[in-house]
């Protein structure tokens, strides 16, 4: 269980890079923060439009939504996992 969970914190520290590569490659007219996509993806964004986030604070507090997400998921299917 924890090695999923960590793979889902992982996830969330690869999506988040790529977000962050997307923006350095498009430039500074680029603002991901108003697109659904980023937001659904990488749900540290929504705090972002509040109160400006540091690249690497993005990317960890992405990751740590993600295993939050992760925790959560494993948490209900483990009732329905057969031994």
């Amino acid at each position: 269980m924890r090695r999923r969970i960590g793979f889902w914190l992982l996830l969330g520290i690869v999506v988040a890079s790529c977000w962050v590569a997307i923006v350095a490659l498009a430039g500074p007219t680029y603002n991901p923060g108003r697109s659904t996509i980023a937001a659904i993806t990488a749900p540290a964004s929504l705090l972002g439009r509040r109160m400006p986030l540091g690249v690497l604070w993005f990317v960890i507090l992405n990751g740590g939504l993600y295993g939050v997400l992760g925790l959560t998921v494993e948490m209900l299917r483990r009732p329905f996992q057969s031994h």
